[in-house]
């Protein structure tokens, strides 16, 4: 069902455990599903990763009439599988970093305790902030990840010239309806606001507020249609 039409509620959680069950990178066993009347998907339950938990988030997504998902999903790896302890967690993630070339890994300072990764220190922009993040998912033993990089930009950026610079990228991108969108920005910090057609739409918007030189972070009040 492609039309965007309002879905009823166990109609769309029956689809969105198929579409688990499909994906063979989640083991959604163990994942519960709830859906509410305004179409947000609620999803619950254990994932064996992090990057499992951010995969069945996209999962969810990807199903017609779905508006917003909350996230409660918590990692614990499989009893089978030892638990790495927390200095080899950050050895291996520091190691990662340090092998980059996208990041300075001599700015970012790596702590784990009990599989909880804890980021510090400074990066020059918003996107590079998450995608130190991303590069911990796949990382064995991470559970969780509180993300505290402080963006700081090389150079003066005005938010005349970063609200601009976005709106024009939205414009030009086959993916997105720029007209539904509201850009605004304050000290660097942006807010995105209004209606796109679907998750793809709402990430690609997302992506390029992250990617425009000057931005520190990116505010997400996206709404999905209609």
């Amino acid at each position: 069902m492609a039309d965007g039409s309002r879905r009823k509620p166990e109609d769309i959680r029956r689809d969105v455990y198929s579409q688990l069950a499909w994906d063979n990178r989640v083991g959604h066993t163990n994942i519960i599903v709830r859906v509410t009347d305004d179409g947000t998907v609620i999803l619950s339950g254990m994932v064996s990763s992090y990057a499992d938990r951010f995969e069945a988030e996209e999962d969810a997504y990807a199903v017609s009439g779905v508006k917003r998902v909350e996230n409660h999903l918590s990692v614990s790896m499989p009893p089978e599988y030892p638990v790495p302890e927390d200095e080899d967690i950050a050895a291996q993630i520091e190691n990662l970093l340090r092998w980059n070339p996208t990041v300075d890994a001599s700015r970012i300072q790596v702590l784990v305790k009990n599989g909880i990764l804890t980021l510090t220190g400074s990066v020059d922009s918003a996107w590079q902030k998450y995608r130190v993040e991303h590069l911990a998912e796949d990382i064995a033993g991470v559970i969780s990840v509180e993300n505290m990089l402080a963006v700081q930009p090389i150079g003066e950026v005005s938010d005349d010239d970063i609200r601009n610079d976005i709106l024009d990228t939205l414009a030009r991108n086959t993916f997105i309806n720029a007209s539904n969108i509201t850009v605004s920005v304050q000290g660097g910090e942006v807010t995105l606001s209004g209606v796109v057609d679907n998750h793809l739409s709402r990430r690609t918007a997302l992506g390029i507020a992250h990617n425009t030189n000057g931005v520190t972070d990116v505010h997400d009040h996206l709404e999905i249609g209609p």
